[in-house]
């Protein structure tokens, strides 16, 4: 996820009558990018009911907006190489000619292009996002400002949209793992991060699976091979993007829940409706947390000296995991965060579930105990 900023311009309301084609630019990467960006994308939809929705999106994020029912065109590249990027968004202002188009990706002059393309563009949405404020919520406060999207539409949750067909098979995948007999709700455990500095230590996998079996839950890791690294736990069998969200959901539909990192897919387990615990160190749970309507951030060493809410790739740490706390060896922030947390995290996220509420207000995600979030 990146902290790229863009212009500063704030256009007054517009009539959303004169809207008839809204582009949105999504391309700064992996497809939890996206994600935090789907609550603007549904929000510009809902307030201009009568306009044609596009979004512009890397590969393989591009499948999650199928069956959205807000979104009607899907542009879509997997050329990441440089220039390639702004190429796509000049094909796009051509091909869909929007009267709106609002872009999370600055780069390459990217922001300017929009600006000079199309009649009405949004591209600030990275202005002034404080540390304590959730990027996806400050996407849509700042579209509400510039008067794109309805102020009743400021906090929309995140939803991806599944077939029945794919929750079906969705819960064929998850039955296959950890059977489908009697038993308490599954977890399902992302052990991978995709980035080192984003990892929790083996042993504590290890610790959190055995807790869990011994309260008689069955345990499953997702993986991109669909082999676990966690010892006696099986993995999920893989899948496309679509069929881990319809494995991630049927999780949910039998009580469950995930727990993994700062990623996309614990992410995109909150979007299908299963509750998530994550773990989050380099990154700020402040900026980068869940929803807390759909899941738990708990903030591993809250008080670190070098994290950079608003820089995160310019962090010491961030590219090689060589952590300054410990002398260059693992992340102190993800060694910080013990399995009797994860445990108590994942008991509160049921007890709001069995009582069918939830907060009036987006709030500020769950830290430590007696620590600031």
């Amino acid at each position: 996820m990146s902290g790229v900023g863009g212009g500063s311009e704030v256009p007054g309301a517009r009539d959303a009558r004169d809207v008839r084609d809204v582009l949105v630019v999504e391309l700064l990467g992996g497809f939890g990018d996206l994600l935090l960006a789907l609550p603007a994308v549904h929000a510009l939809a809902r307030s201009h009911p009568g306009a044609r929705v596009g979004v512009l999106t890397f590969t393989p994020g591009d499948a999650l907006l199928r069956h959205d029912p807000h979104v009607h065109r899907v542009l879509a590249t997997s050329d990441h190489a440089e220039g390639a990027p702004r190429a796509a968004v000049a094909a796009a202002l051509e091909q869909l000619r929007p009267d709106l188009v609002v872009t999370t990706t600055t780069y390459d002059g990217i922001a300017d292009l929009c600006r000079s393309t199309a009649p009405w563009a949004v591209t600030d949405l990275w202005a002034g996002a404080p540390d304590g404020q959730r990027v996806d919520r400050r996407f849509l406060e700042l579209l509400v400002a510039a008067g794109a999207v309805r102020e009743d539409l400021h906090d929309l949750p995140l939803t991806v949209h599944l077939a029945p067909g794919e929750r079906a098979r969705g819960a064929q995948v998850l039955a296959a793992a950890v059977g489908d007999g009697p038993g308490g709700p599954p977890v399902v455990l992302v052990p991978e991060a995709g980035m080192p500095v984003k990892e929790w230590p083996a042993e504590r996998w290890a610790g959190l699976a055995d807790r869990l079996r011994r309260r008689g839950r069955p345990v499953v890791a997702a993986t991109a091979s669909g082999t676990s690294p966690v010892p006696g736990v099986p993995g999920l069998a893989p899948q496309d993007l679509r069929g881990l969200a319809a494995a991630l959901a049927a999780a949910g539909d039998r009580g469950g829940a995930v727990v993994g990192a700062d990623t996309g897919p614990v992410r995109l387990a909150t979007a299908v409706g299963t509750p998530a615990v994550a773990l989050v160190g380099p990154t700020s749970a402040g900026r980068y947390g869940l929803d807390p309507r759909q899941g738990t951030s708990l903030q591993g060493l809250p008080g670190c000296p070098v994290r950079r809410p608003r820089s995160i790739t310019e962090q010491e740490c961030w590219w090689s995991a060589a952590c300054p706390l410990t002398g260059g060896g693992g992340p102190a922030c993800m060694a910080d965060l013990g399995v009797d947390e994860v445990l108590a995290a994942l008991d509160g996220l049921e007890r709001p579930r069995r009582a069918g509420a939830l907060p009036a207000d987006g709030g500020a995600p769950l830290g430590r105990p007696g620590a600031p979030g």
